[in-house]
Protein backbone atom coordinates (compact mmCIF):
# COMPACT_ATOMS: atom_id res chain seq x y z
CA UNK A 1 0.00 0.00 0.00
CA UNK A 2 2.82 2.43 0.80
CA UNK A 3 6.69 2.40 0.79
CA UNK A 4 9.41 4.40 2.15
CA UNK A 5 13.43 4.56 2.16
CA UNK A 6 16.10 5.99 2.76
CA UNK A 7 19.54 5.65 2.49
CA UNK A 8 22.70 7.24 1.55
CA UNK A 9 21.65 7.53 -2.18
CA UNK A 10 18.08 8.50 -1.65
CA UNK A 11 15.90 10.42 1.18
CA UNK A 12 13.13 8.31 -0.11
CA UNK A 13 11.34 5.13 -1.72
CA UNK A 14 11.66 7.33 -5.55
CA UNK A 15 14.84 8.50 -4.68
CA UNK A 16 16.47 5.37 -3.50
CA UNK A 17 15.00 3.57 -7.25
CA UNK A 18 16.04 6.44 -9.44
CA UNK A 19 20.05 6.68 -7.96
CA UNK A 20 19.48 2.83 -8.13
CA UNK A 21 18.65 2.78 -11.71
CA UNK A 22 21.58 5.43 -12.62
CA UNK A 23 23.68 2.83 -10.80
CA UNK A 24 25.02 5.91 -8.80
CA UNK A 25 27.50 4.81 -5.81
CA UNK A 26 27.41 7.01 -2.54
CA UNK A 27 31.29 5.77 -1.52
CA UNK A 28 32.99 8.30 0.54
CA UNK A 29 36.06 8.22 2.97
CA UNK A 30 34.38 7.41 6.77
CA UNK A 31 36.04 8.69 9.89
CA UNK A 32 36.48 5.43 10.94
CA UNK A 33 39.97 3.77 10.69
CA UNK A 34 40.27 0.21 8.81
CA UNK A 35 42.49 -2.48 10.84
CA UNK A 36 45.50 -1.41 8.79
CA UNK A 37 45.16 2.07 9.48
CA UNK A 38 43.91 3.74 6.68
CA UNK A 39 39.88 5.27 6.55
CA UNK A 40 37.56 2.79 5.55
CA UNK A 41 35.30 3.65 2.46
CA UNK A 42 31.73 3.71 3.48
CA UNK A 43 28.19 4.47 1.82
CA UNK A 44 26.91 6.82 4.33
CA UNK A 45 24.08 9.70 4.53
CA UNK A 46 26.65 12.81 4.55
CA UNK A 47 23.66 15.08 5.63
CA UNK A 48 24.04 13.45 8.96
CA UNK A 49 25.89 15.22 11.87
CA UNK A 50 29.10 13.88 12.40
CA UNK A 51 28.66 13.06 15.93
CA UNK A 52 25.04 11.01 15.61
CA UNK A 53 25.31 6.96 15.06
CA UNK A 54 23.96 4.21 16.66
CA UNK A 55 20.36 4.17 17.83
CA UNK A 56 20.54 8.19 17.31
CA UNK A 57 21.37 7.57 13.58
CA UNK A 58 18.79 4.45 13.15
CA UNK A 59 15.66 6.69 14.53
CA UNK A 60 16.32 9.90 12.49
CA UNK A 61 16.39 7.35 9.15
CA UNK A 62 13.21 5.23 10.29
CA UNK A 63 11.42 8.67 11.50
CA UNK A 64 11.98 9.69 7.62
CA UNK A 65 10.58 6.61 6.40
CA UNK A 66 7.53 6.90 8.50
CA UNK A 67 7.11 10.48 7.43
CA UNK A 68 7.18 8.98 4.05
CA UNK A 69 3.94 6.61 4.64
CA UNK A 70 1.02 9.08 3.72
CA UNK A 71 -1.33 6.54 3.62
CA UNK A 72 -0.68 5.45 7.55
CA UNK A 73 -3.37 9.28 7.48
CA UNK A 74 -6.18 7.06 6.14
CA UNK A 75 -5.44 4.04 9.16
CA UNK A 76 -4.60 5.87 11.78
CA UNK A 77 -7.99 4.72 13.50
CA UNK A 78 -7.40 1.30 12.78
CA UNK A 79 -5.46 -1.86 14.50
CA UNK A 80 -2.15 -2.00 13.69
CA UNK A 81 1.56 -3.77 13.65
CA UNK A 82 4.90 -2.34 13.13
CA UNK A 83 7.86 -5.03 12.52
CA UNK A 84 11.00 -4.15 12.49
CA UNK A 85 14.39 -6.12 11.74
CA UNK A 86 16.86 -5.03 12.97
CA UNK A 87 21.10 -6.30 13.36
CA UNK A 88 21.70 -9.71 15.16
CA UNK A 89 24.38 -7.85 17.07
CA UNK A 90 21.67 -5.65 19.11
CA UNK A 91 20.74 -8.60 20.89
CA UNK A 92 24.23 -8.35 22.71
CA UNK A 93 26.14 -6.27 24.81
CA UNK A 94 27.49 -3.89 24.58
CA UNK A 95 24.67 -2.74 21.87
CA UNK A 96 21.65 -3.68 23.65
CA UNK A 97 21.36 -0.55 24.86
CA UNK A 98 20.95 0.59 21.31
CA UNK A 99 18.11 -1.64 21.04
CA UNK A 100 16.24 0.01 24.23
CA UNK A 101 17.17 3.54 22.83
CA UNK A 102 15.49 2.55 19.74
CA UNK A 103 12.34 0.87 20.95
CA UNK A 104 11.90 3.78 23.39
CA UNK A 105 11.82 6.46 20.96
CA UNK A 106 9.63 4.42 18.51
CA UNK A 107 7.51 3.50 21.23
CA UNK A 108 6.58 7.45 21.59
CA UNK A 109 6.19 8.25 18.10
CA UNK A 110 3.63 5.43 18.00
CA UNK A 111 1.56 6.39 21.39
CA UNK A 112 1.50 10.09 19.71
CA UNK A 113 0.21 9.17 15.68
CA UNK A 114 -0.43 5.43 15.85
CA UNK A 115 -1.90 4.74 19.08
CA UNK A 116 -3.66 1.48 18.49
CA UNK A 117 -0.72 -0.49 16.53
CA UNK A 118 2.05 -2.40 18.82
CA UNK A 119 5.61 -2.46 17.67
CA UNK A 120 8.22 -5.85 17.76
CA UNK A 121 11.78 -5.47 17.09
CA UNK A 122 13.26 -8.79 15.54
CA UNK A 123 17.18 -8.80 15.83
CA UNK A 124 17.66 -11.48 12.89
CA UNK A 125 20.01 -9.25 10.38
CA UNK A 126 20.06 -9.26 7.02
CA UNK A 127 17.29 -11.35 6.31
CA UNK A 128 14.90 -10.41 8.97
CA UNK A 129 12.54 -9.17 6.62
CA UNK A 130 10.95 -12.45 5.74
CA UNK A 131 9.93 -13.35 9.40
CA UNK A 132 8.63 -10.20 9.70
CA UNK A 133 6.88 -10.55 7.22
CA UNK A 134 5.22 -13.82 7.97
CA UNK A 135 4.64 -12.94 11.67
CA UNK A 136 2.88 -9.59 9.97
CA UNK A 137 0.99 -11.80 7.49
CA UNK A 138 -0.35 -13.91 10.14
CA UNK A 139 -1.86 -11.05 12.07
CA UNK A 140 -3.69 -10.09 9.04
CA UNK A 141 -4.75 -13.16 8.41
CA UNK A 142 -5.97 -13.84 11.39
CA UNK A 143 -7.70 -10.74 11.73
CA UNK A 144 -5.83 -8.88 14.49
CA UNK A 145 -4.65 -5.87 12.56
CA UNK A 146 -5.74 -4.17 9.65
CA UNK A 147 -2.61 -3.19 8.56
CA UNK A 148 0.87 -3.56 9.07
CA UNK A 149 3.73 -1.49 8.93
CA UNK A 150 6.59 -4.30 8.00
CA UNK A 151 10.62 -3.19 7.34
CA UNK A 152 14.55 -2.48 8.94
CA UNK A 153 16.97 -0.34 9.76
CA UNK A 154 20.54 -0.57 10.32
CA UNK A 155 23.84 1.58 10.31
CA UNK A 156 27.09 0.79 10.67
CA UNK A 157 28.38 4.40 11.67
CA UNK A 158 29.20 3.20 14.98
CA UNK A 159 32.17 3.28 16.59
CA UNK A 160 31.31 0.19 18.67
CA UNK A 161 30.26 -1.92 15.48
CA UNK A 162 33.75 -0.51 13.36
CA UNK A 163 35.52 -2.23 16.56
CA UNK A 164 33.89 -5.35 16.06
CA UNK A 165 34.25 -5.21 12.10
CA UNK A 166 37.57 -4.66 13.08
CA UNK A 167 37.87 -7.78 14.72
CA UNK A 168 36.23 -10.11 12.42
CA UNK A 169 38.69 -8.41 9.65
CA UNK A 170 35.27 -8.01 7.75
CA UNK A 171 35.81 -4.03 6.99
CA UNK A 172 36.91 -2.80 3.43
CA UNK A 173 40.19 -1.05 3.86
CA UNK A 174 41.15 -0.57 0.42
CA UNK A 175 43.52 -3.41 -0.04
CA UNK A 176 41.38 -6.86 1.33
CA UNK A 177 38.89 -6.69 -1.05
CA UNK A 178 36.89 -10.16 0.27
CA UNK A 179 35.71 -7.49 2.93
CA UNK A 180 32.33 -5.61 3.22
CA UNK A 181 31.88 -1.45 2.39
CA UNK A 182 29.82 -0.48 4.99
CA UNK A 183 26.25 1.27 4.59
CA UNK A 184 23.20 2.03 6.32
CA UNK A 185 19.49 2.66 6.13
CA UNK A 186 16.07 1.73 6.67
CA UNK A 187 13.14 1.03 4.46
CA UNK A 188 9.39 0.26 5.65
CA UNK A 189 6.33 -1.56 3.81
CA UNK A 190 2.60 -1.39 4.60
CA UNK A 191 0.85 -3.93 3.92
CA UNK A 192 -2.88 -4.40 4.31
CA UNK A 193 -4.93 -7.05 3.00
CA UNK A 194 -6.97 -6.04 0.08
CA UNK A 195 -10.74 -5.99 1.54
CA UNK A 196 -9.54 -3.42 4.40
CA UNK A 197 -7.87 -0.99 1.71
CA UNK A 198 -11.24 -0.99 -0.31
CA UNK A 199 -12.92 0.10 3.00
CA UNK A 200 -10.35 2.87 3.56
CA UNK A 201 -10.20 3.67 -0.39
CA UNK A 202 -6.44 2.78 -0.85
CA UNK A 203 -5.26 0.83 -3.51
CA UNK A 204 -1.42 -0.23 -4.02
CA UNK A 205 0.83 -0.64 -7.06
CA UNK A 206 2.73 -4.30 -6.21
CA UNK A 207 1.72 -6.75 -4.53
CA UNK A 208 3.87 -9.36 -1.80
CA UNK A 209 3.07 -13.52 -3.28
CA UNK A 210 5.24 -15.06 -0.92
CA UNK A 211 7.67 -15.09 1.40
CA UNK A 212 9.93 -18.25 2.67
CA UNK A 213 11.96 -18.14 5.77
CA UNK A 214 14.50 -21.00 6.20
CA UNK A 215 17.56 -21.60 8.84
CA UNK A 216 21.10 -22.27 8.32
CA UNK A 217 23.11 -24.56 10.39
CA UNK A 218 26.52 -23.54 9.01
CA UNK A 219 26.38 -19.99 9.71
CA UNK A 220 28.76 -16.78 8.60
CA UNK A 221 31.35 -17.43 12.09
CA UNK A 222 30.30 -21.38 12.62
CA UNK A 223 33.46 -23.72 12.04
CA UNK A 224 30.77 -26.28 10.07
CA UNK A 225 31.28 -25.74 6.37
CA UNK A 226 28.29 -23.94 4.36
CA UNK A 227 26.17 -25.98 2.37
CA UNK A 228 23.37 -23.60 1.77
CA UNK A 229 20.71 -25.51 2.44
CA UNK A 230 19.01 -23.06 4.59
CA UNK A 231 19.05 -20.45 1.49
CA UNK A 232 18.19 -23.06 -0.60
CA UNK A 233 15.10 -24.01 1.06
CA UNK A 234 13.84 -20.32 1.25
CA UNK A 235 14.48 -19.75 -2.57
CA UNK A 236 13.05 -23.20 -3.50
CA UNK A 237 10.12 -22.43 -1.93
CA UNK A 238 9.37 -19.56 -3.96
CA UNK A 239 10.60 -20.95 -6.87
CA UNK A 240 8.39 -24.05 -6.87
CA UNK A 241 5.33 -22.03 -6.35
CA UNK A 242 6.50 -20.51 -9.63
CA UNK A 243 6.27 -23.62 -11.21
CA UNK A 244 3.69 -25.02 -10.16
CA UNK A 245 1.84 -21.59 -11.96
CA UNK A 246 3.94 -22.49 -14.86
CA UNK A 247 5.87 -19.19 -14.51
CA UNK A 248 9.66 -18.26 -14.99
CA UNK A 249 11.62 -16.33 -12.85
CA UNK A 250 13.26 -12.56 -14.20
CA UNK A 251 14.31 -10.89 -11.79
CA UNK A 252 16.61 -12.23 -8.86
CA UNK A 253 17.66 -9.45 -6.38
CA UNK A 254 19.93 -10.52 -3.90
CA UNK A 255 22.69 -9.14 -1.09
CA UNK A 256 25.55 -10.53 -2.07
CA UNK A 257 28.91 -8.41 -0.96
CA UNK A 258 32.71 -9.55 -1.94
CA UNK A 259 32.87 -12.14 1.32
CA UNK A 260 33.64 -15.10 0.40
CA UNK A 261 31.28 -16.75 2.87
CA UNK A 262 28.26 -15.20 0.83
CA UNK A 263 29.04 -15.48 -3.13
CA UNK A 264 29.99 -19.21 -2.01
CA UNK A 265 26.47 -19.75 -0.35
CA UNK A 266 24.39 -17.68 -3.53
CA UNK A 267 26.63 -19.78 -5.56
CA UNK A 268 25.32 -23.22 -3.76
CA UNK A 269 21.86 -22.09 -3.25
CA UNK A 270 21.10 -20.78 -7.19
CA UNK A 271 21.40 -23.70 -8.88
CA UNK A 272 19.58 -25.51 -7.05
CA UNK A 273 16.43 -23.50 -6.48
CA UNK A 274 16.57 -23.27 -10.48
CA UNK A 275 16.63 -26.47 -10.99
CA UNK A 276 13.57 -27.60 -13.50
CA UNK A 277 12.84 -30.86 -12.33
CA UNK A 278 11.06 -33.44 -14.37
CA UNK A 279 13.70 -36.34 -14.30
CA UNK A 280 12.20 -38.54 -11.87
CA UNK A 281 9.19 -38.48 -13.80
CA UNK A 282 10.27 -39.26 -17.52
CA UNK A 283 9.72 -35.36 -18.40
CA UNK A 284 6.16 -35.06 -17.46
CA UNK A 285 6.52 -31.87 -15.02
CA UNK A 286 9.75 -30.50 -16.83
CA UNK A 287 9.51 -26.27 -16.66
CA UNK A 288 12.38 -24.18 -17.33
CA UNK A 289 12.09 -22.27 -13.73
CA UNK A 290 14.99 -18.87 -14.81
CA UNK A 291 13.64 -17.33 -17.98
CA UNK A 292 16.51 -16.89 -20.82
CA UNK A 293 16.89 -13.26 -20.10
CA UNK A 294 16.76 -13.84 -16.04
CA UNK A 295 18.35 -10.52 -14.48
CA UNK A 296 20.62 -10.26 -11.41
CA UNK A 297 21.23 -7.44 -9.35
CA UNK A 298 22.88 -7.29 -6.09
CA UNK A 299 22.04 -4.17 -3.81
CA UNK A 300 25.64 -4.04 -2.06
CA UNK A 301 27.02 -2.71 -5.47
CA UNK A 302 25.54 0.67 -5.23
CA UNK A 303 24.18 0.87 -1.45
CA UNK A 304 27.38 -0.72 0.09
CA UNK A 305 25.95 -3.76 3.02
CA UNK A 306 22.83 -1.82 4.48
CA UNK A 307 22.99 -4.60 7.19
CA UNK A 308 19.66 -5.78 8.55
CA UNK A 309 17.92 -3.02 6.08
CA UNK A 310 19.07 -4.95 2.79
CA UNK A 311 16.31 -7.11 2.33
CA UNK A 312 13.75 -4.31 2.97
CA UNK A 313 15.43 -2.30 0.94
CA UNK A 314 14.87 -4.65 -2.11
CA UNK A 315 11.73 -4.66 -1.18
CA UNK A 316 11.01 -0.99 -1.49
CA UNK A 317 13.32 -1.08 -4.63
CA UNK A 318 11.39 -4.22 -6.59
CA UNK A 319 8.35 -2.19 -5.55
CA UNK A 320 9.14 0.84 -6.83
CA UNK A 321 9.64 -0.60 -10.15
CA UNK A 322 6.86 -2.80 -9.84
CA UNK A 323 5.17 0.81 -10.80
CA UNK A 324 7.43 2.19 -12.73
CA UNK A 325 7.82 -0.45 -15.66
CA UNK A 326 11.60 -0.52 -15.19
CA UNK A 327 13.49 -3.33 -15.03
CA UNK A 328 10.32 -4.84 -17.49
CA UNK A 329 9.49 -7.60 -14.96
CA UNK A 330 6.56 -8.53 -13.79
CA UNK A 331 7.75 -10.20 -10.34
CA UNK A 332 11.22 -10.23 -8.13
CA UNK A 333 12.75 -12.48 -5.83
CA UNK A 334 14.36 -10.84 -3.48
CA UNK A 335 16.78 -12.87 -1.06
CA UNK A 336 18.98 -12.21 2.20
CA UNK A 337 21.44 -14.50 4.10
CA UNK A 338 21.92 -12.85 7.93
CA UNK A 339 25.23 -13.57 9.53
CA UNK A 340 23.46 -16.07 12.06
CA UNK A 341 20.78 -18.59 10.95
CA UNK A 342 18.01 -16.54 9.12
CA UNK A 343 17.36 -16.72 5.32
CA UNK A 344 14.98 -15.80 3.48
CA UNK A 345 13.46 -15.14 0.06
CA UNK A 346 10.14 -13.39 -0.55
CA UNK A 347 8.51 -12.87 -4.43
CA UNK A 348 6.95 -9.37 -5.52
CA UNK A 349 4.63 -8.67 -8.27
CA UNK A 350 2.98 -5.86 -9.65
CA UNK A 351 -0.73 -8.14 -9.79
CA UNK A 352 -1.63 -11.03 -7.62
CA UNK A 353 -5.12 -13.01 -6.67
CA UNK A 354 -4.52 -12.82 -2.80
CA UNK A 355 -1.98 -10.69 -2.37
CA UNK A 356 -1.28 -8.36 0.10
Amino acid sequence: MGSGATNALGFNAEQTWAFWRAETTPWTEGPFHAANGVKAPMAIDRTLPTRCFGAERMWVMLRRCLDELSVLASLQSRRGALMLGVAERLSSRPFTAQRARLESVLGGWLAAYLPSATARLLPLGHASLAPALLQAGQLLDERLVDFAIVGAVDTYYDPATIQLLNRQRRLFDTIEFDTLLAGEGAALLVLCLPSVAEQVGLTGHSALEMVAEAEEPATMFSDLPCAASGLSQAMRAVTQAMKADQRQLEWVLGDCTNEVYRTHEFGLAFPRAIAPGGLDTAGRDFFPIAADDLEFDFLPECFGDLGAATMATGAVVASESMRRGHPSTSHCMIISSSEGPTRGAALISRTSEGGR
